[in-house]
């Protein structure tokens, strides 16, 4: 006989994630089909992949937003930017182990054998649980939630402290969604051995950006790596 299906989170399990997000559910199936991901699916389980859909909506439309009306000056192709590293796959799962949700994300075996949950698996549930919140309690009370936990992230990405991540940026962003990588390339030197200036450029699917200058050739990677998120994403 097949069992029955889970509906909910153990009482104790939901109060202590209650308490992590700072959000009380008014249906408690939602976070249970937030948190089971696809490893662990089965006839007593969903998964959470088409809550992450949805969240991801959600999650985009929060932060574009708030970007829109914070900086009316900026443009398209700035916000697009910061919002791509506001909301990648690095800086959610930074936000969901703040919270403590690698305690609450229920895995199959083949995960839990390893030493450290998958950055993406994490951010996966944290977008299925912002797709929870706005189920169960609307869009206002999931921009609280998403405002909270990536509020400071937008702030220092605003800051430019976010600067090292760009290569980083551009090869999730490029292996997700044209499924290449970036190929870097260094067009010019200058100045002497102790003082040189490097020039790169970076081709990805055929288009080339930049340049990206810099005093080391690391530096002027990662100015380049940004001018191209920027005109992949403007």
């Amino acid at each position: 006989m097949i069992p029955p299906p889970r509906t909910s989170l153990p009482p104790d399990r939901l109060r202590a994630l209650e308490e992590a997000l700072e959000v009380s559910f008014r249906n408690p199936e939602l976070p249970l089909l937030a948190l089971v991901h696809s490893s662990a699916r089965d006839a007593t389980l969903p998964c959470n992949e088409r809550m992450e859909f949805l969240g991801d909506s959600v999650l985009g439309l929060v932060v574009s937003e708030h970007l829109f009306r914070l900086f009316p000056d900026h443009a398209e192709g700035e916000l697009s930017a910061v919002k791509s590293v506001v909301v990648s796959a690095t800086s959610l799962a930074a936000s969901a182990k703040t919270l403590g949700l690698a305690e609450f994300v229920i895995l199959g075996k083949g995960i839990l054998q390893r030493k450290v949950i998958p950055d993406s698996v994490l951010a996966n549930a944290t977008e299925a649980l912002v797709a929870a919140i706005y189920i169960d309690q609307g869009l206002e009370a999931a921009r609280a939630f998403v405002l909270r936990i990536l509020g400071g992230r937008i702030e220092e990405v605003i800051a430019n402290r976010h600067e090292q991540n760009w290569k980083s940026l551009l090869q999730q962003h490029t292996q997700k969604h044209l499924a290449t990588v970036p190929v870097y390339r260094v067009v010019g030197e200058s100045g002497p051995d102790h003082e040189k200036n490097f020039e790169v450029m970076v081709e990805v699917e055929g288009k080339t950006f930049g340049p990206g200058l810099g005093k080391t050739k690391k530096d002027a990677e990662q100015n380049a790596a940004r001018k191209a998120m920027e005109g992949l994403l403007g």
